[in-house]
């Protein structure tokens, strides 16, 4: 690959070890499975050639605290753990910002002033921030992330896709787990419906939905999906339901529909698919099918 790269770009400059200096003029990325760093001058990356690189390596930018290249070396690069550390357990929250050139001090001073003072942030790519987030100061609730991603988009004109990772010991297998995360996370960003906040108990459907077998895709997709497309917001209403504990006052409330016409959906659903949405069972091949749902109507896009 290096070779290639040399090819491709004439000021490519292979590093044995991470350069103790950054250069202006040039992108210096890193490769994981090598273990090494190499430089292109920004003056023979298109845009294009650079979405293709932050693909396969990972940018190397200046750090946004001191503390934050002792945790890159440890998550990226196998390094030791970060001394001194006044906390045991910590989650990695990955935000990635979509547009070319997001206002980075800006958006670094808002997060700052979201987060406890002993959060630790890391610059990993032109677009990409990375916090480590001690357990004993996280912020618990969904609804405060989701506050924080709409008050930025709006406040700074950017789109932000964020990712809550799960509190780990730190420990050496910190960055293993860490790196699953990643990958997770870059799936479901291929994805062309991708959403603005992401954990993984909202990932569970989709990673599990694109590891079904044909077969089954298939049965779900004959016996569910292709019945209900004469009334598309079928299945959305009973996922709903679902989701609202199957109380109907809530759900109703939700979906502003009176509750003679959700009883009427739901009756409906279940005389069409077969499906009795008051168990388990039922609810589990509804959220897979309105995950399935989802891909199908993108893929056509």
């Amino acid at each position: 690959m290096n070779l290639h790269l040399k090819a491709l770009f004439p000021s490519y400059r292979y590093f044995r070890s991470k350069p103790t200096q950054l250069s202006y003029d040039s992108h210096i990325f890193y490769h994981h499975e090598t273990k090494e760093w190499f430089s292109i001058s920004k003056h023979e990356v298109s845009q294009r050639d650079y979405e293709w690189l932050t693909v396969f390596y990972t940018e190397v930018t200046s750090p946004l605290v001191q503390a934050s290249d002792l945790w890159y070396e440890f998550i990226y690069s196998n390094g030791d753990i970060p001394s001194k550390l006044t906390f045991n357990k910590a989650r990695v929250i990955q935000i990635t910002f979509i547009n070319e050139n997001p206002p980075l001090e800006a958006l670094k001073e808002a997060l700052y002033n979201f987060f406890q003072e002993d959060t630790v942030f890391l610059q990993v790519a032109k677009n990409q921030f990375l916090l480590i987030e001690p357990e004993m100061h996280s912020i618990c609730e969904k609804e405060d992330f989701i506050a924080l991603i709409r008050t930025i988009e709006a406040d700074f004109y950017v789109r932000i896709h964020l990712y809550l990772g799960e509190f780990y010991a730190i420990n050496q297998d910190f960055s293993v787990k860490f790196q699953r995360e990643a990958q997770w996370f870059k799936e479901c960003l291929h994805l062309r419906f991708a959403e603005p906040y992401y954990s993984f108990q909202t990932i569970f459907p989709i990673l599990l939905t694109e590891q079904l077998p044909t077969s089954i895709l298939t049965f779900i997709e004959e016996q569910i999906i292709i019945p209900l497309k004469s009334d598309k917001e079928l299945l959305e209403t009973v996922k709903t339901f679902c989701e609202c504990g199957f109380n109907i006052s809530l759900t109703s409330k939700k979906l502003h529909m009176h509750r003679n016409t959700l009883t009427y959906r739901l009756s409906k659903f279940q005389e069409i698919t077969n499906i009795h949405i008051k168990n388990l069972d039922g609810v589990i091949l509804v959220y897979f099918a309105s995950y399935l749902w989802s891909f199908l109507q993108h893929a056509q896009k």
